[in-house]
This record gives C-alpha cells, structure tokens and sequence, in this order.
C-alpha cells in the first residue's frame, strides 16, 4: 500500500464558507444556486452522463463554487451503480476506468461500495460493491496517480472494508455500527451521511405508510450514529447528494444542518463541520 495521497491546499476559498461534500452535477449552472446558499466549495459525487460529455469547465469562478469532481463513478458489474457511473469486473478494467477518470479530470475516484437502503426487503441493502482486496486495489491505483477514494458504502461489511481499504470518505453510510465507526475513528476516514437524501428518495418514489415508518426509523438510527461518530472522533462533513440544478437546494443543505442539529450535536460544532470539517475533507486552505 502507498502512503496516503497529500492534498493540494485550494487557494482563495473563503474559510467561513459553507461546504458541501457530496452532490451531483447534472448542470454547472446549477451552481449559482449553490453559490446562493452560502456554500463555497463542493465535491461532485459524479453522473453516468458524464462519460458522454466532453471535459466541463469546473473551475472555480467569483460567481460559482469550486468544484472538486469524480466525474462519474465505477461499481461492479452487475451490481448497483449505473446511474453514476461505469461497471467493472477485473483489475485490468479497475486500472482502465481510473486512468480515464483522471484523463477526464477527476480530482477524486468515487467508487460504489455497496448497493442501497432497500425499501421493499426492510433491514437489508441492495447488491452490490466489492471484495475487500478489491477495494485494496482500487484505492492503491488511486494512490498511484494522486487521487484519493470516496465510498458509496452502506451497512458493516461495505463500511469496514472501505475504512480498512483507506478510503478518503464513507458516503452516506446506512445501517452504520459501533464497530465500524471505531475503524472509521482509528483510520481517520471522514463520514458524509447525507441524512436528507434517504427522506427525500422515499419521498419520491410514494412508498406505503409502513415503508415510510421504516425509513423513520432508518434516519432515526442514523442520527444516534452520527452523534456517536462526533462524539469519538470521526470526522464528519455535510453533504447533500441533492443534483443540481435544483430549486430546493438551500433548502436540502439547511435540512441537513438541522438534521445533525436534532442528532444531539450542538449548533456550533454543526457550523464547523459545514465549513472547517468539508474544508478538510476537500483539501481547502484554511
């Protein structure tokens, strides 16, 4: 395994900005909207759609935030993941898809560790993800190029294995356990649960009155998780997964601060993690 990639500081980015973590860019003018609710800098969690597009313009002007982007993902065949990104099997394709990225300019690799939180099977998450020594490998090529990882990881296995793989960020980590916060605590991986974006999913897909008790009670045990990750140590950061364009987005991020709010996290520490906590995990100067 190689050392830890360094990050290069990002000059120029106010500290007492707002930082989004996780969201995905369907439309660079949907950063203006971003820009006006307050956030200075955000970590695109990457499109399928971007593999047909040629390299956007995601530099970091007075008028929009600056963008640190995996451009799209990659997940395993057969698993979850398509709308994000591009299936791989073997290591020779694992080698392929991250030199593209980083041809394509990415500044981070976004794998997807696990599948989602099921609504139909309550307790369980859907196919999907990699063997551990696969994971190994992916944030070692990474490694070789400059790039770190960040995981679409949901329940133990996927979370551990991602932490123990040394992945940058677990992304929004359902089903989260004691355990697998101690590794996240002793490797330093940074946790971005996206609290709102499971309400919002559930929202839009109608689900019946029990399912959405479920996905209640879901956020609830989310919520004590991410007290416990403040409490030990885990680094945390804001993300909303919202795709932007989006006219709610200021409302998506302020659900988000109140969401760590009602967990038991007090409001100033809630405003370092949006600004001090993102900056860190992003590599901004501060």
């Amino acid at each position: 395994m190689r050392p830890r990639s360094q990050k290069m500081p990002l000059h120029g980015v106010p500290a007492s900005g707002l930082v989004d973590a996780h969201i995905h860019i369907r439309d660079v003018k949907g950063l203006e909207t971003v820009a006006a609710a307050g956030v200075v800098a955000v970590r695109d969690a990457g499109l399928r759609r971007n593999t047909e597009q040629s390299a956007v313009d995601l530099r970091g002007r007075i008028d929009r935030p600056v963008v640190i982007s995996s451009r799209w993902a990659i997940y395993k065949k057969g698993g979850y993941g398509s709308l994000f990104g591009l299936p791989v099997e073997t290591t020779n394709e694992i080698r392929s898809e991250i030199h593209a990225l980083k041809r394509a300019g990415a500044g981070i690799i976004k794998v997807i560790a696990s599948g989602i939180v099921s609504f139909k099977d309550p307790g369980t998450v859907t196919p999907g993800g990699f063997s551990c020594d696969e994971l190994l490998f992916i944030v070692d090529e990474a490694r070789s190029i400059g790039l770190d990882v960040m995981a679409h990881a949901n329940g133990e296995p996927a979370i551990v294995a991602s932490a123990e793989a040394g992945v940058r960020s677990i992304e929004h980590g359902y089903f989260m356990t004691e355990r697998a916060l101690e590794r996240m605590a002793e490797k330093e991986v940074f946790w971005v649960p996206t609290i709102g974006a499971l309400a919002r999913a559930a929202d839009a897909r109608g689900i019946s009155k029990d399912a959405q008790h479920y996905v209640e009670s879901v956020i609830l045990a989310h919520l004590g998780m991410v007290l416990r990750a403040h409490q030990i140590g885990v680094p945390l950061a804001i993300g909303t997964d919202c795709v932007v364009p989006d006219a709610r987005y200021g409302e998506a991020y302020g659900a988000e601060l109140e969401y760590l709010t009602k967990a038991g996290i007090p409001r100033d520490d809630v405003m370092k993690i949006a600004r001090e906590g993102g900056a860190r995990l992003l590599g901004i100067s501060v």
